[in-house]
Order: structure tokens, then sequence, then C-alpha cells
């Protein structure tokens, strides 16, 4: 990765154009490198001259080089800079834009560069269309490919639209684009940067039979928030996650998630994993008991009986806490409904855990809570917080014990 950041902008055709003009300005004169690459369609609305003048560079506006060039990056322009690039923002992203990038068609230079960008590379996307574009099926199809694959969306917001409409699909405004640049900016030279982060996140399900199970309430929230927080550290993130909504599900470069469904599945995938980790984050909600005798077939209600036999599922955090590596900081989460602090406590020395943080069953589900963030050398309290303040404070509290840890 270079010294000096690298910042591609890809501009699509739209009206919208003209705000990204004043993107690549206030990039140029903070002393950022920006590149600006231009579809056919955003010459008809934006002059390569004028981001040329902006980005006081020259602009990329063909896949083919300039009939002068004759060696080095310049033969390239595809690759060149995109493969230097450690954030690509498309702005204005339209419906065609979307389409092309969702489905790698390579036609023209700004969809080129995307394909030749690095993994590591921040991609982000700020659409622009008509209100009816921007509702269309297909559209949101393939914005949710793209952020699946790791694109962050910035806006669009809803307002009075080119076209004389008021909807939603007006660009976001240079300020909050440009603050999205910087947040990934930051995340390059982020406090775990180089470091990898294991999340264990959601429920577990222990089945009966094919469709009846034993659960609990975890929506996977916390969990999602822990795996931002890292990504916006700048860690690499392998994320372990129970059955969960997809929109709970985090999106972004250098996450790898692997879904489970049952307690068991989650320790294997975890044991794959867990020796790589720097941190072990153990947020997931694992079903302490499942069927001792679970039916292949349906049972009918009679079946039951009215008693269940039932096995305890294993304790994950304690059975790596025997495999556990030096220099490799553990948390961990207690949910308690009484005598929580004794209870975290005992939980946290048990499994080895440098951080456990506590909370109560209200947390379920809920947008904020109040925490007890419980340590060897004593305890914090803090809240109410949301789940994604909550996150970051864990994330650093990480980074600060892994600089301490033998």
């Amino acid at each position: 990765m270079s010294e000096t950041p690298v910042i591609l902008a890809g501009i699509g055709g739209g009206i919208a154009a003209y705000k990204a003009v004043e993107v690549v300005s206030r990039l140029a004169q903070a002393g950022r490198e920006v590149h600006v690459a231009m579809t056919a369609a955003a010459r008809q609305f934006v002059t390569p001259t004028t981001f040329a003048s902006a980005s006081r560079r020259r602009v990329l506006t063909e896949m083919f080089p300039p009939a002068e060039s004759t060696s080095g990056e310049d033969l390239f322009p595809h690759i060149y800079p995109a493969s230097r690039a450690d954030v690509f923002v498309v702005m204005p992203a339209t419906a065609d834009l979307l389409a092309k990038l969702a489905c790698g068609i390579g036609d023209e230079v700004v969809v080129c560069s995307a394909l030749a960008l690095r993994p590591e590379t921040s991609r982000l996307l700020a659409p622009a269309m008509n209100e009816h574009m921007w509702r269309q099926p297909i559209v949101q199809r393939n914005l949710s490919a793209l952020e699946a694959a790791g694109w962050r969306r910035i806006g669009p917001a809803e307002g009075a639209l080119a076209c004389g409409t008021h909807g939603p699909g007006r660009m976001a405004e240079p300020s909050e684009i440009l603050a999205a640049i910087e947040a990934a900016l930051a995340a390059r030279d982020g406090a775990l940067r180089g470091k990898r982060v294991l999340i264990l996140s959601g429920p577990t399900r222990e089945p009966l039979d094919p469709v009846r199970f034993l659960s609990n309430g975890s929506t996977g929230r916390m969990g999602r928030a822990l795996a931002m927080a890292a990504l916006a550290a700048g860690a690499r993130v392998d994320f372990i996650t129970g059955p969960v909504e997809p929109e709970r599900l985090p999106a972004g470069p250098g996450l790898e998630i692997t879904p489970v469904v049952t307690a068991a599945e989650m320790l294997a995938a975890a044991r794959a994993r867990a020796d790589q980790a720097d941190v072990i984050v153990f947020a997931a909600a694992v079903s302490d008991f499942r069927p001792a005798a679970p039916s292949t077939r349906k049972l009918p209600k009679a079946a039951h009986g009215g008693t269940l036999e039932l096995e305890p599922t294993p304790d994950i955090a304690a059975e790596l806490a025997k495999e556990r590596r030096a220099g490799q900081v553990r948390i961990g989460f207690a949910l308690e409904s009484d005598d929580g602090p004794a209870k975290a406590r005992a939980k946290r020395a048990a499994k080895g855990l440098d951080l456990i943080a506590l909370n109560p069953v209200a947390a379920i589900g809920a947008e904020t809570s109040d925490y007890v963030f419980i340590e060897a050398k004593g305890e914090t309290s803090v809240g109410p917080i949301s789940k994604e303040e909550c996150a970051r404070r864990i994330l650093a509290r990480a980074a600060e014990l892994l600089k301490s840890v033998p």
C-alpha cells in the first residue's frame, strides 16, 4: 500500500456529477492524491477539463491509452491508478453503473477500474437517480449484490430531484461523501490494522426434529456492530454467525462470513480460525442446551408427552481457552437476569477472558443498553449507549490490550 493514500473517483452520467467536482476539488485542496475516471455519459454533464482542473491530474476517459503513450502506467488506463487505489468512490452511481458494477460488465473505464481494484481497497457508492428508478426491484437487487460484495452506500437522500419530482434518489451532499472517504482512509491506518479479529455472532439453533428447534431471541445486531467497528479500525474479520436476517450481516472489504446453525458447528468453525486470530469476541447467544435425541422426522404433538430430555451444548469459549495462543485477546459477553456482576466476574475468570461486557436481559433487540465492562483490574459502567457505540469501545479496548498481553 502506498505511503500517500490514493483516491480514485468514478463519475457516472447524471446531473449530480456537478457535486462530484466539489468532492474532487476539496480532496485535492487537502493534499490528497485524487484521480478521476469518467463514463461517456458523465462527459455529457461535466467536461474532463473541469475534473482535470479540480484534481490537477489527467482524467481517464477511455480504456485504451492516448496515441502518444509509450510506456509505464499510461499504457493501461483500465488498470492504473485503480490497482493502487486505497479508496474508490462512484458518484453519481447511476442505475446503469450499478448494474454494470454488479455484473462486472467492463465495457468502459469506470467499471474496468473497479475490476482492477485490490481486495483491500475501500469501495464507496453515492447513488443518484429518479425516484421511480431508485425503487425498481432490479436496481435494489443490484445494490444489494454490491453491498454483499463489500461496497458501502452513501445516501441517497430524499428531496427535490432534477427531473422535477420529489423523493429518494438525490445524491448525498459533498460533505457526507467526503466524510465517508475520510472514514475509509482512517481505517487504512486504524488501531487494528494488520490484525485479525474473529467474531462469533447471532443465535444458535438446536434441532428437536426437522422443523422445530431450541433457540433464543438474539438478532445478531451486536455482532454486526462489532464486525463493522473492527473493519473500520483496519482489521480483517472472520465472522461466524448463527441464523439471522440478511440485513443483520456486516459487509466490507476484509470480511469473511461463515454461516452456521448449531453450537457444535459454531465451535468447529471457530476452532478452525482461532489460531490465526489476534482478537476473539464471543458475542454469539449460544443455546446452552440441545435435545438429547433429536428426531429425523417431524414428531406429532402427542409424541412429546410433556417431557423433553436435554443435554448441554459445547462451551465454545471454554473449549477455545484450552487452545489459546500467546498474545491473543479474548472478549466475551454476559447477559444475566439477576446477580449479574458476580456471575460475569466468575464467567470471565473461568473462560480466560480479558474483558467481559455485562448487559441486562432487556438488551436483547434493544436500540440502547447499559453495560458493565469487567476486567481483572476493575469495572467500568457505561450507558445507556447504542450497540454500535458499545462495539467501538470494545474494539478500541481490544487494540489497547493487544499492546500489553504476553
